[in-house]
């Protein structure tokens, strides 16, 4: 089938003490590139991801949990089912503030104007 592929999530990686990264990867040989990377990530209570910026634009939809998106302009609380746009080369990080993971898919994609 060409129209439809499965995907799985890649090996855990650890972004940084608390915050790990998964990766959704294609199952299969043939691996077809994609103009979108979607990662899967979970911070423990009271973590804090390494703060950095990227090309990319990005969109982070609140799976669990809540915290803050830190940017260079401000702060801005999350909590699970929050929708959360992010500007090409602006630094951010996040802080989970709570007791429980907060959990998030990130949907990144290049060509920001």
């Amino acid at each position: 089938m060409k129209n439809a592929r499965l995907m799985a999530l890649g090996d855990m990686t650890i972004y940084s003490p608390g915050v790990v990264l998964q990766h959704v990867e294609e199952i299969g040989e043939s691996r077809t590139p994609c103009p979108v990377e979607l990662i899967e990530f979970r911070l423990d209570p009271f973590a804090v991801s390494t703060p950095h910026s990227h090309s990319s634009c990005e969109i982070w939809r609140i799976t669990s949990g809540q915290g803050r998106v830190i940017t260079d302009d401000g702060e801005l609380a999350i909590k699970a089912g929050d929708l959360v746009f992010l500007q090409p080369h602006r630094t951010h990080y996040l802080e989970n503030r709570g007791s429980e993971i907060l959990g998030a898919l990130s949907i990144a994609w290049e060509g920001a104007r």
